[in-house]
């Protein structure tokens, strides 16, 4: 899914079943968009079954773990790279955050990049996700239809991932069309300190409550 909206033949595509990745221009590396199969019928059938919330976190806790290869905006198994994020991204989707793109930071040989993570989120877990990041440097950004907020600078834009999930899981499909969309990011890049602590801050202030 390309970060920052569809094009006319991303939703062509879209229509025949299939999921768009695509990762664009970042730190002057350019990406081309892969096109990942449709999803598997046991993991089909495991989101279609979602009818809550909590399921939909679940099901990504599922994911990341290892118990189902796929979900609605990502037909694979989590990337190399989330692999550090597991225990943080469990605790976050079970507080309320239901993920669905992160990026560890890293300096590499081709450069850097920054820390980010995506994913829904109703009113009260975007409320505290934005408490949690106070004080912080990081960058907030949610948008829900034609509803826009940020926090901090700079804007990312919000990709259309709701429509994934939603023919994914028909059950919820009101509660995804109604959440927020939620993107925060560390600007400085390379830097690891900062949002994971701050989503593990967010995770345990929900059990608490």
């Amino acid at each position: 899914m390309r970060r920052g909206g569809l094009t006319a033949t991303d939703r062509l595509h879209l229509r025949w079943g299939y999921t768009v990745s695509w990762l664009g221009e970042r730190n002057g590396l350019w990406w081309v968009p892969t096109f990942l199969g449709d999803m598997n019928r046991r993991d089909r059938t495991a989101w279609a079954s979602a009818a809550t919330w909590g399921d939909l976190g679940e099901l990504v806790v599922a994911w990341l773990h290892g118990r189902i290869r796929q979900t609605p905006g990502h037909c694979a198994p989590p990337c190399d790279e989330t692999i550090p994020l597991i225990p943080v991204l469990t605790l976050a989707n079970r507080a309320g955050f239901v993920t669905d793109g992160s990026q560890f930071a890293a300096d590499e040989w081709w450069g850097t990049c920054d820390a980010y993570v995506t994913g829904f989120a109703a009113d009260d877990a975007a409320l505290a996700l934005s408490r949690a990041i106070e004080g912080t440097p990081l960058i907030m950004s949610a948008c829900r239809g034609r509803e826009h907020s940020g926090h901090g600078r700079g804007w990312r834009g919000c990709p259309s991932g709701h429509e994934f999930w939603q023919d994914a899981c028909p059950h919820t499909a009101d509660v995804i069309a109604d959440a927020w969309y939620v993107t925060i990011t560390d600007p400085e890049p390379g830097r690891n300190d900062r949002l994971w602590p701050a989503l593990e801050k967010f995770a345990s202030e929900r059990a608490a409550a």
